[in-house]
């Protein structure tokens, strides 16, 4: 080893640092405004879609218009671009099987291609101008110039993944995209910054074991040990973080994240120079920022100062709300909250935390109750939430219910969240909601906020897949609610429930009651058979029928069940919305009439299970693609929302 390369090993203790700072800190800065830059494209899309709706109603448009359809060049380019880019992202392989392959299924393809630009960006960062030729003068320095760009690369992305990590981020509060969609790039950033971190200190000991210093430098430099100690803490939050994982435990999960969290800034601070730690600082901020608007939001809806003015504040504890909990099903639960005090959009949902099963858990579950109307004293200000149960909190919750019947309780609430795509479901022609399970949380609301506010909607068809039939029961009153206000606003209303488990003997009580009650109620019967496309037992629910029946089990008799099932007209030439056991057998039969029909442009909104959502995906891809929508064939845009449970 010559004397050059001597000198070039032993400069980072002799001021070498100065050499790339000013270059490095240029590099790091520009990363932000990349990320300001994007989010600024984010949101004058967000302010675009709403003013489109804001002119269609200003402009006094009724509901048999169809502002969705581009008029003008401009508005067909845009549309047309939008197109491309759905039809990119829509995508996604299956999801692998098996208990713990599951959680390595890839993104959608959208995730993917955000995720290539971002690891570009980075590696762009990386390497611009650190590989050094043996001509070069500064080739002494070449593992600590990788080296320094390889920290600041680093510590960079620090801020953006506290910052994604926060409910109440600056990113969501800007463009709307709520913390829940926003969760996957958090992790993956995080990934990224512990390889960019591998990078940072494999260059330097490798120097530092060429010139056989590494113990030398261990001892002498104990913010060397810091930074090992931060990568190792960073790879432990990665590890622990996969979905096998979490599901381990969730609780400790949560404990053990924030406490790592914590520790990570901690080493990070005593490792970093002093002025490098605006990166820390900003963390801290951006933690602080989230912490202090959820803190102030749950004081200030959740403490209630009782007044003589208020009896309902009187009735209402000092802490928290009123909370009911049942078991309507096997394996779901109900929870209503009652005396709410604060207001929602349709398709949110909340953060709850029952004290009784877990004083600092808090968990998000959808509010299936439509937003509470403006000025509309005679509504109801409870708010329902249907649980699947699982493990851990809903297990632990589902055992007090099944020990006291009817479970009363106190329920603490966090702000609202989620940002389903309101503007463009008033804006679009014809509206698909598809949901699987307690996934109808989700779409009804959107069904009864289309139906009710000055939307442009014209054609809704509503899929709701169950596996027990007594899950129909959750919402019988508010679909022929919301079929008798689609009809009054000439809205074409349709669609099918499915049911994928074995039928109950309470189904059986009452189809068998519904045959014998009058002749006009089996011709509705046999018309619902008719529309039925699986087998092989089919039921027709009759609009309006409600009774009391007593179900005999083994022998025994047993109390007698609510048994109020109700259902929708298909169209307005049939009677009932058509009910049937099995799965639907192709999306291809459900989605793709009503988007040939439609006029302007088709919104899909699902929730549902992976599997479910993987197999919706694929196909409008494929259709959008088919039909050249905004190609020049004359087909409309195709947009499609969905989301998910789990993690």
């Amino acid at each position: 080893m010559d004397m050059h390369d001597m000198s070039g090993m032993a400069g980072m203790d002799m001021g070498s640092v100065g050499l790339f700072k000013t270059t490095n800190m240029n590099i790091a800065w520009s990363f932000w405004y990349v990320v300001a830059g994007i989010v600024a494209i984010q949101v004058l899309n967000r302010v675009f879609d709403h003013a489109r709706t804001i002119l269609a109603r200003r402009k006094g448009l009724d509901r048999s218009s169809v502002p969705s359809r581009p008029s003008t060049f401009l508005t067909q380019a845009y549309e047309t671009g939008t197109t491309i880019c759905r039809e990119l992202t829509y995508p996604q392989f299956k999801p692998f099987k098996g208990r713990f392959a599951r959680h390595f299924s890839l993104p959608p393809l959208g995730n993917c291609l955000i995720l290539a630009a971002y690891w570009l960006m980075i590696l762009t960062m990386l390497w611009t101008n650190t590989i050094l030729t043996k001509s070069s003068s500064m080739y002494g320095y070449r593992w600590e110039k990788v080296g320094f760009r390889a920290a600041w690369v680093t510590v960079t992305q620090l801020p953006l993944i506290y910052c994604l990590a926060g409910k109440f981020n600056i990113i969501s509060v800007l463009t709307g995209v709520s913390y829940e969609r926003l969760n996957w790039l958090h992790r993956w950033v995080a990934r990224t910054m512990f390889l960019t971190a591998i990078v940072h200190w494999s260059y330097f000991f490798t120097e530092w074991s060429i010139a056989d210093l590494v113990k030398l430098e261990l001892d002498m430099m104990s913010m060397v040990k810091y930074g090992f100690g931060a990568w190792a803490v960073l790879g432990w939050a990665i590890l622990t973080s996969f979905g096998f994982m979490r599901n381990l435990a969730y609780e400790v999960w949560v404990i053990q994240h924030l406490a790592s969290a914590g520790v990570l800034l901690w080493l990070l601070y005593v490792h970093v120079p002093s002025y490098a730690r605006y990166n820390i600082w900003m963390s801290i901020g951006f933690i602080a920022f989230d912490r202090a608007a959820r803190s102030l939001w749950m004081i200030a809806h959740n403490v209630k100062w009782p007044t003589l003015r208020s009896q309902e504040r009187l009735a209402a504890p000092w802490l928290g709300f009123n909370a009911q909990v049942s078991e309507p099903c096997r394996g779901y639960l109900h929870v209503r909250i009652h005396s709410v005090n604060f207001s929602w959009n349709a398709g949110q949902h909340i953060l709850i935390s029952l004290p009784a099963c877990g004083f600092w858990e808090s968990h998000p579950f959808t509010i299936a109750t439509k937003p509470l109307a403006k000025g509309d004293k005679n509504a109801s200000k409870s708010l329902d939430l249907y649980i699947k149960c699982y493990s851990g909190f809903t297990k632990r919750l589902q055992s007090k219910v099944k020990k006291a019947g009817t479970l009363h309780t106190r329920a603490l609430v966090s702000k609202p969240f989620g940002s389903a795509p309101l503007a463009t479901i008033e804006r679009c022609n014809s509206l698909i909601l598809i949901a699987s399970s307690t996934g109808a949380s989700f779409t009804l609301p959107l069904l009864e906020h289309a139906i009710a506010s000055h939307s442009f909607v014209q054609r809704i068809q509503l899929y709701w897949i169950v596996r027990h039939d007594e899950q129909l029961t959750w919402f019988s009153e508010r679909l022929i609610t919301a079929q008798q206000a689609a009809k009054e606003a000439q809205i074409a209303f349709g669609g099918q429930l499915f049911v994928t488990g074995k039928a109950s003997k309470l189904n059986d009580a009452v189809r068998n009651s519904s045959s014998t009650s009058s002749s006009t109620e089996v011709e509705k019967t046999s018309l619902a058979d008719k529309l039925l496309t699986t087998k092989p037992e089919n039921i027709a629910i009759l609009p309006g029928y409600e009774k009391t029946h007593t179900v005999e089990i083994s022998g025994e008799l047993k109390p007698s069940v609510e048994a109020s099932v109700k259902a929708t007209r298909l169209n307005a030439h049939s009677d009932v919305l058509p009910v049937c056991h099995g799965r639907p057998s192709s999306w291809e039969a459900l989605i793709y009439p009503t988007v040939i029909e439609s006029r302007g442009e088709t919104a899909i909104l699902a929730c549902g299970n992976s599997d479910l959502l993987v197999d919706i995906r694929n196909y409008v891809a494929k259709l959008s693609d088919e039909r050249a929508v905004h190609k020049g064939t004359g087909a409309q845009g195709i947009f499609l929302h969905t989301e998910t449970y789990g993690w």
